[in-house]
């Protein structure tokens, strides 16, 4: 049984996109950071399930040589409460977008993904068995044609 996340003040989750070392022409290699608090304390040594699907929405031009990328990522962040609380699973659905800036001279790049395996964690302060701040990572390989 699935219990949905009722927060009233889920904060947006802070997506982090790094474009790594030594990727310097199409495809690019990017680790793409998902930061989220969630609404209820998790065990930190049972980490949540989260499988995102990122995707392209838009490739908009912001100069002559310049273009913003507009990516969507979207899933659900499921994990079981500290503390027992009611036995369940707990699911807390992320959909939200974030930008990544392309040069590109001439026209307007086309812009293709695929994404790898996430990794998924949750962090805590000190020696604390319970946390609330999410972490998933994902690798995307990003073809700009």
């Amino acid at each position: 049984m699935s219990n949905n996340c009722n927060c009233n003040k889920i904060q947006p989750a802070v997506i982090t996109p790094v474009l790594a070392l030594g990727s310097v022409a199409s495809p690019y290699f990017v680790q793409v950071q998902v930061a989220q608090r969630l609404c209820y304390p998790t065990c930190v040594d049972d980490s949540p399930v989260f499988n995102p699907r990122f995707s392209v929405k838009s490739v908009s031009q912001v100069a002559p040589t310049q273009y913003v990328a507009t990516l969507h990522v979207e899933g659900i962040i499921s994990y079981v409460q500290c503390h027992g609380g009611c036995g369940c699973t707990k699911q807390q659905p992320l959909s939200q977008d974030f930008t990544v800036p392309i040069s590109q001279a001439g026209t307007a790049p086309v812009v293709t993904l695929t994404q790898g395996a996430s990794v998924n964690a949750v962090a805590s302060v000190g020696c604390q068995k319970c946390g609330r701040n999410f972490v998933s990572e994902t690798p995307l390989t990003i073809t700009v044609a």
